[in-house]
């Protein structure tokens, strides 16, 4: 008798392949693998130590964000469930388009650690919340003191592509402070759009479901109002998701001083990685897989040269993408990771 195919193992493994065939293509090309090969006998192997450092840095910050924010609901919440659930995050945003999967799969892990699914969701939406806020003003940064730097070789499209990431970004976050601050106006966009779907047929029973989520909408102002009064989480949320992103956008200049380059400066490379997190984060493919290589590209050229462009991206992609995957592999067993965690 054949087994039943199972749907989410067809989805992860075309999930999957879809970024990995970008990056057989880099390794397939021209100046590619054997490239790299060839230049890894001669990298700096303390700058390469220091690139893994920075993601592993960026996860171990990430789940303390997570902790403390947990932790002002639930005492008895540990540092290790908090990183057990960010495992859980860092997987499944990895495979799944535009990285869509990994919040809600988050607060299925919290709610398996005894978190209840109303606090674990607050919880995550204020994360969710200085996260953009955080690199919506990284972003702005980077345009205000180096889009001259990299203008003359913007080509267009990648330009608008920048410009439209921060943009979107930043109506993000403005529609979160909305939810955030106005609870009346939110329940009335909400309502709007919901029969407005109603009325083409998308949805049934709009009001149900209208007030289902005012319940929520309630909850979520009620918990960022009490985030709000607590200056010292606020402020030491923020100041770590800085922190955060700092390591993750300084493992390019990490890996260019792994190529034994020099010339180029650390708030340059950063900001250039701004840039390329700005486009790459609304690709509608695992990993942002496309747009993360190509502007990377281009943004990276004019501090890599051409023999070392295309090993740098691989690079890249092995530390920030791939090795993510592999680590947190076993935390796709959601019941498994939280029940590991349960009690700890």
């Amino acid at each position: 008798m054949s087994k039943k195919i199972n749907g989410r193992l067809v989805f992860n493994l075309i999930a999957l392949l879809v970024p990995i065939g970008f990056i057989v293509y880099f390794l397939m090309s021209e100046r590619g693998f054997m490239d790299l090969i060839e230049k890894a006998s001669k990298f700096n192997k303390s700058w390469l130590v220091i690139a893994l450092a920075c993601q592993g840095l960026m996860i171990l910050v990430d789940a303390f964000v997570l902790y403390r924010l947990a932790r002002s609901y639930d005492k008895t919440y540990t540092f290790k469930k908090a990183f057990k659930a960010t495992g859980v995050g860092q997987f499944y945003s990895a495979i799944t388009p535009a990285a869509v999967g990994g919040q809600p799969m988050q607060v299925f892990c919290m709610t398996k650690q005894g978190i209840d699914g109303g606090i674990s969701s607050s919880c995550l939406l204020q994360k969710f919340l200085v996260y953009q806020t955080t690199i919506t003003l990284y972003s702005l940064v980077a345009l205000i003191f180096n889009l001259d730097l990299f203008y003359g070789e913007l080509k267009g499209i990648m330009l608008t592509l920048a410009l439209f990431g921060f943009l979107s970004h930043a109506v993000v976050v403005t529609f979160i402070l909305i939810f955030s601050f106005n609870q009346k106006l939110s329940q009335s966009i909400i309502g709007f759009f919901f029969k407005l779907l109603s009325k083409i047929k998308i949805i049934k029973n709009p009001n149900d479901k209208i007030e289902k989520l005012k319940k929520q909408i309630h909850f979520f102002h009620e918990s960022n109002a009490k985030l709000y009064k607590n200056k010292k989480l606020l402020f030491t949320t923020f100041i770590l998701t800085i922190i955060q992103l700092t390591f993750m956008f300084a493992i390019p200049f990490t890996i260019y001083k792994t190529f034994n380059l020099n010339g180029a400066n650390a708030f340059d490379m950063i900001t250039a990685q701004a840039f390329v997190t700005m486009i790459s984060s609304f690709m509608p493919l695992p990993g942002g897989s496309g747009a993360a290589e190509g502007s990377f590209y281009v943004f990276f050229k004019i501090f890599f040269m051409e023999s070392t462009i295309k090993s740098a991206i691989l690079v890249w992609r092995i530390i920030t993408y791939l090795l993510v995957i592999l680590v947190f592999a076993p935390f796709s067993n959601v019941n498994r990771a939280a029940k590991n965690s349960k009690g700890n």
